[in-house]
């Protein structure tokens, strides 16, 4: 029995040792990733075809993170305050939810009791003028000789081709000829 007690001892001896080595000898773990980070890639704001696929715009006011944001070409006033978070005491119902946001522009959110500043006068020409780049299709029908149909066209020309860089560029616009734009020179301005 004595021999037979050596030869387990022996064997769990042996086990002990063996576990040990291959504890020992194997690499500690490492991590394949040390740390995740996103990056986004920034495109620019121009696509190969000349017209803009994104817009850049400011928002301020009754919001919990005033910031500028880049939406994509075709985004909303509504979209871009879904990001901004409206605070409680943010007053929605003056602003425009559908108007197509402009590269450039601000869009300040009122609070509930603050009154926006009122559209430009366009009936007295000079520099109260429609900003063609940030009008919606009411405001471009306030100028004189603009109806549904221009309005629409303008608004069609500034989704593909992003904002008027001057005001002889509003010619491009199918509709409006060089006697057109003589007319409504300081009823539309462009920044």
């Amino acid at each position: 029995m004595e021999k037979w007690k050596r030869y387990v001892v022996g064997l769990v001896v042996g086990l002990f040792i063996g576990v040990g080595y291959l504890f020992a000898s194997k690499q500690p773990e490492t991590t394949i990733v040390e740390e995740f980070t996103v990056t986004e890639e920034v495109e620019p704001n121009v696509s190969a075809e000349g017209g803009v696929s994104q817009v850049v715009v400011y928002v301020a006011g009754a919001v919990e993170t005033p910031d500028v944001y880049t939406m994509p070409q075709g985004a909303r006033v509504g979209d871009v305050l879904s990001l901004a978070v409206l605070t409680s005491d943010a007053d929605p119902q003056q602003l425009n939810l559908a108007q197509l946001l402009v590269d450039g522009t601000k869009v300040t959110v009122p609070r509930k009791g603050e009154v926006l500043v009122a559209a430009p006068d366009t009936t007295s020409g000079g520099t109260n003028g429609v900003h063609v780049n940030s009008a919606t299709k009411e405001e471009l029908m306030s100028v004189p000789g603009i109806g549904p149909a221009k309005a629409d066209a303008i608004l069609t020309y500034l989704q593909t081709n992003g904002p008027f860089k001057s005001y002889e560029e509003i010619g491009n616009v199918k509709g409006f000829g060089e006697k057109t734009l003589e007319s409504m020179e300081g009823y539309l301005l462009v920044p």
